[in-house]
Order: C-alpha cells, then sequence, then structure tokens
C-alpha cells in the first residue's frame, strides 16, 4: 500500500472516532505525515512506509511506537495519544 493512501486511511479513522473529536483532537495530512492536535499544540506525527505505521511524539527525534495494522494504529493514537 502507498504511504500517502495508509495515511489517508489513519486520518479517516481518526477523524471518524467521536471520542477523538470530541476531545479537541484534530488529525491533519500533510504530503509525507499525518500530524496529531490538541487545541493547536502538536502531540505527535505519525509517518508511514510500505508496509508500517510509525508513530513519533512532539519534541523527539526517534519514533516510538511501530505497527502494520491500522487497527493497531488507531487503538495506539486513542488510548496512549489521546487519553490526556
Amino acid at each position: 500500500m502507498k504511504k500517502a493512501v495508509r495515511l489517508g486511511l489513519l486520518a479517516e479513522a481518526l477523524q471518524g472516532d467521536e471520542s477523538f473529536v470530541h476531545r479537541g483532537f484534530l488529525a491533519k495530512k500533510s504530503a509525507d505525515r499525518l500530524l496529531v492536535e490538541r487545541d493547536g499544540h502538536l502531540r505527535g506525527f505519525w509517518t508511514a512506509g510500505k508496509e508500517a505505521y510509525v508513530w513519533t511524539a512532539a519534541g523527539y527525534t526517534q519514533p516510538s511506537f511501530r505497527t502494520a495494522s491500522l487497527p493497531e494504529a488507531l487503538k495506539y493514537t486513542l488510548i496512549e495519544i489521546a487519553r490526556h
């Protein structure tokens, strides 16, 4: 699967989740990453390879999570990132 398609699917899944949106989170797709923001503050971003989603938290230079699964990337975002 192409990187842009993979990120687009994750963006759609996040923006379609009521709890994510209700808590003030926003997923904004750029050419090569998916930014996750809350109230104008960057929480981090997803990038994608042909076979994996990769999460890097804001302020860090190294990724902290990787998965090949869209459901796992969505779950990680909703539980680990958007819980605060």
